[in-house]
């Protein structure tokens, strides 16, 4: 097993450094992370010229950067990647080897939730617009973006037949996962209609985030996130 998770590593790697967009796809949260430094500046800014404090949106802006940027830019990676090891055929040739398909799929979630908690923890853990207090709290958050980034590949695989059908619907994905779960946020939901937009896999991790930030309770949502 260790032999043929390590050939999937090093094909992977092979795929990564061939094409440009999946490198920009791996550095894309760090870049989600360099802008939020200018977070700060901004609202200095904003508070200075309009007299408007934005620091009752940093919930929102950490969730949608720093949560959700790496949970969609790593979704598209397992989503390119599947579709990668699809047009190769990879995928066929499994099938007549002793190795179990399972094991593959396995893979290759596994490595997404990894990226994508390690991804979350190390930009929040960078920012200055989180509190140092909340890096405990990041891991769980993290770990359950994570598997919504195996959801966003997944029905990015399903819906496409190639890498540029997939691009496309990658956008339309993402509306979802960004609008849809950020309208709580900003309209006054009472507790039982919001919940509804948990249809919405990550809902759930942004509204732990602003529950961690808000100084609420952010395990209910955890749990029920990582059931649903």
């Amino acid at each position: 097993i260790v032999s043929v998770l390590a050939a999937f590593g090093r094909n992977d790697l092979r795929n990564v450094r061939r094409d440009s967009i999946l490198v920009t796809v791996v550095i894309g949260p760090f870049a989600y992370a360099a802008a939020v430094w200018l977070v700060p500046a901004l609202n200095r800014h904003t508070a200075t010229t309009y007299g408007s404090d934005l620091e009752r949106y940093y919930p929102a802006i950490t969730s949608s950067f720093q949560v959700m940027g790496p949970l969609m830019l790593l979704g598209a990676m397992c989503g390119l990647l599947l579709l990668e090891d699809k047009d190769q055929h990879t995928l066929a040739a499994l099938r007549v080897t002793p190795v179990p398909i399972r094991v593959y799929v396995l893979y290759r979630g596994a490595v997404t939730v990894v990226l994508t908690a390690t991804s979350v923890v190390a930009t929040l853990a960078l920012s200055p617009i989180v509190p140092p207090r909340l890096l405990a709290a990041a891991i769980p958050i993290g770990a359950l973006a994570g598997l919504g980034a195996v959801l966003v590949g997944l029905l990015m695989a399903a819906a496409a037949d190639n890498k540029v059908e997939g691009m496309a619907i990658i956008r339309a994905i993402g509306v979802l996962v960004f609008v849809i779960p950020h309208i709580p946020f900003f309209a006054d939901f009472s507790l039982p209609t919001e919940l509804l937009f948990g249809i919405v896999p990550s809902y759930w991790p942004a509204k732990a985030m602003w529950q961690a930030m808000n100084g609420g309770v952010m395990w209910p949502y955890l749990l029920v996130g990582a059931v649903y």
